[in-house]
């Protein structure tokens, strides 16, 4: 058996889905987490359920990537149940692709998710009597806290039937969909004609395609005739007929809200007006920074100071015991791996991914979508453009996945190649805190973070300039502030983390021990040689940095762990300037995607493309290194 989950983006279906089936998907408060759909099976009953989790679309009719494959999937696997994932507290607008679902025939089971949401805004939903009115179950559901996922679960197995209700639309338009029926024939599985017929009227292109020439003429000569005679086109009509039905429903099964201003609403107000908005984002961004730079520079010290003192001593000593340079440099490229990995994934990555774990759970930054986009249409995007940038901060990875949710393929490319080369992921973050920002000052590193900035913003002009075309609009569900929840976010945390861990380390142990041998033969030396003179004269480095670079290419990560393990200890103060940590970590945060991100922008936008992006970011990296190694030498 096969239930499919449905529903409007920022509705929890991703967490339902998590609660149903125990797959540790993430759980995001934004759109754009569940792109691609997921699946999974799960015992219930005896039986072997299939789930899958559909794209968030607010229509069947929608023309976005992630409404066409929701819709591709509802029709191709009609699934024996769907369960309609509603947000409680927004009943309305949730309540017309309900209809939607009706309409198109399929047994639907209403999860009424976000329930204790509706009950902290004094607000209650007369279940019973919206049953009645919608002729279908409706299962009152908490996903965060599992609330309701086994009635809601029983009910999809054992109650498929489909709703007898209908919207009634216009007595015109119901005249136009009685006439269509009669020359759309029937299908045994496949929608009902009412159904079709409708989807006919709209001039739903994949329906079209399907319907034969007496209907395709039919549904064309009523558009046109709907057209003439309300002056105003009939999707526009149907649309406002289904808001109209909506809102009466939820006009008599909610109950009255408090006249109060809850403190929800306030804080709704203020994060949303650009004139406290944007002062409270930038507040958001400075705690961050500042929390990265002090509280992750005090762990680090912290963690390398306790492994200095025991994991460093015992290696160190195995090392002096060793008899050739090959067991020597072994234990010393395990040591030094372990000291790199405590000095950059806990202190910086691991507080990072909290922190946007929180933020992603409270529901703040879905306000920064709304409110950024203004600013975003000037770079020939919109303000959801924004959640795949701050997901970059973390990876750009699935930074560059979630450029999905654009309109466009030149959207997308534009925001894939921001992301790219003025984005820094997590890892970058953590060269420019864990060296900038911990030993030349907090200063230098903001000053990275305005040039990426800046960089930024005139890289998008130029872009928008050069490939033009319109700006899609957006549409997006602002949920209301809420506490978030510990332990969603260390789960989440757990997950972003877990691929630093698994990945990372291998490579990064791999890479230290090779290096550390070559060191004690004498052989890095010489492979050094032919970089030192360009390392030195144009970006004012020492020819090691060259090594860290080209490891940087594979984990970004791993460039300053490999200039640490390169420097023989974890204090680059010893070895670098203040001016050369600035250039370096300058230069790490603009250098080519890693290999990982390389390979999804060549999935996504094909080698000419990815290679450009690609030459462009190396060329920027260097360009800008030379320039900033030049103007630290002249000062």
């Amino acid at each position: 058996m096969e239930i499919a989950l449905a529903g409007n983006p920022n509705v929890g279906k991703s967490m339902l889905f998590s609660q149903l089936t125990g797959v540790g998907v993430i759980a995001s408060n934004y759109p754009g987490t569940t792109v691609e759909y997921s699946e999974a099976k799960a015992k219930f009953m005896g039986l072997t359920l299939t789930v899958v989790d559909l794209p968030g679309t607010y229509s069947l009719a929608g023309n976005s990537d992630e409404e066409r494959v929701a819709t591709r999937l509802l029709t191709e696997r009609r699934s024996d149940s769907v369960i309609a994932v509603l947000d409680a507290t927004r009943l309305e607008r949730n309540l017309v692709f309900l209809f939607e679902l009706i309409e198109a025939g399929y047994s639907v089971v209403a999860a009424l998710n976000m329930y204790d949401l509706l009950r902290k805004s004094k607000l209650e939903v007369d279940v019973p009597k919206l049953e009645r009115i919608l002729m279908m179950p409706v299962i009152p559901t908490v996903a965060t806290k599992g609330e309701g996922v086994d009635s809601l679960l029983y009910t999809s197995v054992q109650i498929r039937r489909k709703s007898g209700f209908a919207v009634r639309y216009d007595s015109h338009i119901e005249g136009m969909i009685k006439e269509l029926e009669r020359v759309i024939p029937s299908e045994e599985g496949g929608p009902p004609v009412r159904s079709v017929a409708i989807r006919l009227l709209m001039g739903e292109q994949s329906v079209i395609d399907r319907a034969s020439d007496v209907a395709k003429q039919l549904s064309e000569r009523f558009r046109d005739e709907f057209r003439r005679t309300h002056g105003e086109d009939i999707v526009v009509h149907i649309q406002r007929d289904r808001f109209g039905e909506a809102g009466r429903i939820a006009g008599e099964v909610l109950g009255r809200a408090a006249t109060y201003r809850t403190r929800k609403s306030i804080a709704k107000d203020i994060t949303l007006r650009p004139a406290t908005g944007i002062p409270i984002l930038f507040g958001v961004l400075a705690l961050m920074f500042v929390i990265l730079v002090f509280f992750g520079g005090l762990l680090e010290g912290a963690l390398v100071h306790f492994y200095e003192h025991t994991g460093g001593v015992f290696f160190h000593d195995l090392g002096t015991r060793a008899e050739n340079h090959l067991a020597s440099g072994i234990l010393d490229g395990i040591s030094l791996s372990i000291e790199a990995m405590l000095a950059l994934v806990i202190p910086y990555i691991l507080v990072f991914y909290v922190m946007l774990s929180v933020l992603e759970d409270t529901g703040y930054l879905v306000r920064v979508v709304s409110l950024l986009d203004g600013v975003m249409h000037r770079l020939g995007l919109h303000g959801r453009a924004v959640i795949p940038m701050v997901v970059g901060f973390g990876c750009n990875v699935p930074a560059i996945l979630s450029t999905r949710t654009m309109g466009s393929r030149r959207e997308r490319l534009i925001l894939a190649t921001l992301i790219t080369i003025a984005v820094p992921c997590s890892a970058q973050t953590a060269i420019i805190i864990g060296a900038v920002g911990k030993f030349a000052g907090a200063w230098w590193a903001l000053l990275i973070y305005v040039i990426l900035m800046g960089m930024l913003v005139v890289l998008g002009l130029v872009l928008h300039r050069a490939i033009k075309f319109e700006p899609t609009g957006m549409c997006i569900e602002i949920p209301d502030m809420r506490w978030p929840s510990a332990k969603q976010s260390a789960i989440k945390t757990y997950i972003r983390l877990k691929e630093f861990l698994t990945i990372a380390f291998p490579l990064l142990l791999a890479g230290s021990i090779i290096i550390e041998t070559l060191l004690a033969y004498g052989v890095l030396q010489s492979l050094l040689r032919p970089a030192a003179p360009f390392m030195i004269s144009v970006l004012g480095l020492p020819s090691i940095a060259a090594v860290a670079l080209v490891f940087g290419v594979l984990r970004k990560e791993m460039a300053l762990q490999m200039l640490m393990v390169l420097s023989g200890t974890g204090n680059l103060a010893l070895v670098l300037s203040n001016h050369q940590m600035f250039v370096f970590a300058l230069v790490m945060a603009i250098f080519m995607p890693c290999i990982a991100a390389f390979a999804v922008m060549l999935k996504e936008f094909g080698l000419k493309s990815t290679v450009g992006v690609a030459a462009a970011s190396m060329a920027l990296a260097i360009a800008t290194g030379a320039f900033a190694n030049l103007l630290l030498k002249l000062n």
